[in-house]
């Protein structure tokens, strides 16, 4: 019998969201002596003293296995952006509130996550930071001051809203020093959208997909990050950007100010390119107001360190086994 069984529900695919998150937690567990396996998509069987289940709504009927097999055993649930802007969460008898319900015990990634959850599963709830690892000695660069270069990270989905960044792009000033260059893969339809934005837009240019490091390396040199998306549970992108101490102009989504901060400076509302325009023209016209995020994500920062993390899933873990 394990000590923990972390349930991802998606198959374990290297850079995959879910996947990252159980490793972590697999390395965080096992480092402090504490026995823990990974299953991933459907309930295996694996006999543990405690569950520890990403995301309340794909991993409901492993939840509801486990607990029917095991029902003096104690749940976790890690609570993700996906569950919170379910359309289930308004609904005390769905899956996903059942399965919060089941829990002894509730996760956020962001503390905006943990205020959206209903209050009478607040008893029950903390929120705990994701950390990210960069490479040692990692931090963001000065860059040139003859152009201002945006990246925006991760593969392009219609809910990270890549079309916003290309109408950005259009809106700027044809002698604007700023550049947009999105890394990410897309899918057949829409990466023909962006290879086309990309030859018409002077100030946007979808690059494709990147290796990490490579990517890292690219926003180490960059001027800001951009987050265009409509609904995201905490981008992994923004946690290495502040990581790093790489600003970030978003939109002003739950999930971008629940890891940026509600007092962000670089918040636009969701889905106006106007507003995101102003923001990066303010970035090269105003100094102190470019100094200001920098020094906003760099307060932001130790939200994501590993010890940190660590010793707060440490804590919950051991006080869950000890029931």
């Amino acid at each position: 019998m394990y000590d923990v069984l972390i349930h991802s529900p998606f198959p374990q695919e290297a850079g995959q969201g879910n996947s990252v998150t159980a490793e972590r937690m697999q390395l965080i567990l096992r480092g402090a002596g504490i026995g823990a396996q990974i299953e991933t998509v459907t309930y295996q069987g694996g006999d543990a003293k405690c569950l520890v289940a990403l995301n309340a709504w794909r991993s409901a009927g492993v939840v509801a296995e486990f607990d029917r097999r095991h029902n003096d055993r104690q749940i976790v649930v890690l609570v993700t952006g996906s569950d919170i802007n379910h359309p289930e969460m308004g609904d005390e008898n769905s899956d996903t509130r059942v399965t919060m319900e089941r829990a002894d015990a509730l996760v956020t990634l962001h503390d905006a996550d943990l205020k959206a959850l209903p209050e009478s599963l607040q008893h029950k709830s903390i929120c705990i930071y994701p950390s990210v690892s960069l490479p040692t000695g990692i931090k963001h660069r000065e860059p040139l001051e003859d152009r201002m270069d945006v990246v925006m990270a991760g593969n392009l989905r219609a809910v990270k809203n890549p079309q916003l960044a290309v109408e950005v792009g259009a809106l700027l000033p044809s002698d604007s020093p700023i550049f947009i260059n999105s890394y990410g893969d897309a899918s057949d339809q829409l990466a023909t959208e962006m290879s086309h934005a990309s030859a018409e837009v002077k100030h946007f240019n979808w690059c494709g997909k990147l290796d990490h490091a490579t990517l890292i390396e690219k926003m180490v040199r960059a001027h800001l990050l951009l987050n265009t998306s409509t609904i995201e549970g905490g981008a992994n992108a923004i946690c290495e950007a502040v990581t790093m101490g790489l600003p970030v102009i978003a939109s002003d989504i739950r999930g971008n100010v629940g890891m940026l901060g509600e007092d962000y400076l670089g918040l636009f509302p969701n889905g106006d390119a106007q507003a995101a325009v102003g923001l990066l023209q303010r970035c090269v016209t105003e100094l102190s107001f470019y100094q200001e995020l920098k020094k906003q994500v760099a307060q932001r920062a130790p939200l994501f360190d590993f010890a940190t993390e660590s010793s707060a899933w440490l804590d919950l873990i051991r006080s869950r086994l000890a029931q």
